[in-house]
């Protein structure tokens, strides 16, 4: 059985969809896109640590923008393509590419794209049990070559918009959105590495590092290749 918050979720992803996007049902409802992108996304707030819900009142509110019947967002959604196959186990593809390379410009605020079934013992062995928390973004160039490739599916962990040690993360700079390999040096500055040795490191210095945001964490990717 879902979860109101699940189902708050699916609603919203009707409504934008509806309304051409976040940033149109935005206007409509007089909330911001980013808020928006937090209730879909069930992103984490950074105060508690818990996925941000919407909350009744709200629902009620939006409701009443709408035009909808009173109760509306309460009802499960029931359609088959918000609803997975048994043994599977949805996650959102956001309309974001992180550049593998040079930094590609991105909404600060991605709509969701659509819902994307995986298998749910390979998402469980593959990324683990915290799956609320992951999005896909695609990524784009070869800078990452073995790693991954162009338009590999990317699961992202955005709880983690920290550094916490070595691993690959997305990340927001002057020149745009990337997806790399940071590591600590020493002295406190963070190198951005590409897995593929034709390209050369970047060096963030230490006291630089405010001019990017990890948006998070890398910790698993999917190809699909032709045969």
């Amino acid at each position: 059985m879902k979860t109101i918050e699940e189902t708050y979720r699916e609603r919203l992803l009707m409504l934008s969809k509806q309304y051409g996007g976040q940033t149109g049902l935005s206007k409509r409802i007089d909330k911001s896109p980013a808020q928006i992108s937090q209730w879909v996304n069930g992103s984490a707030d950074s105060k508690t640590g818990k996925a941000r819900s919407m909350k009744s009142d709200t629902a009620r509110e939006i409701e009443g923008a709408l035009g909808l019947p009173r109760g509306w967002f309460d009802q499960p959604v029931k359609t088959a393509d918000t609803t997975p196959q048994e043994g599977f186990i949805q996650f959102t593809l956001l309309d974001v590419k992180a550049a593998a390379g040079n930094g590609f410009d991105n909404s600060d605020f991605p709509e969701s794209v659509q819902l994307v079934e995986v298998s749910e013992k390979w998402a469980r062995n593959n990324i683990g049990n915290n799956l609320k928390s992951i999005s896909i973004i695609t990524a784009s160039g070869d800078s990452m070559h073995p790693t991954f490739h162009n338009g590999d599916w990317l699961f992202v962990d955005q709880t983690i918009n920290f550094y916490e040690g070595d691993g690959i993360y997305v990340f927001a700079s002057a020149i745009g959105l990337k997806v790399k390999r940071l590591q600590r040096a020493l002295n406190g500055d963070l190198w951005v590495v590409s897995d593929n040795k034709a390209y050369t490191i970047d060096v963030i210095p230490k006291s630089e590092l405010d001019t990017i945001k990890i948006c998070g964490k890398v910790v698993a990717t999917l190809r699909l290749e032709r045969i």
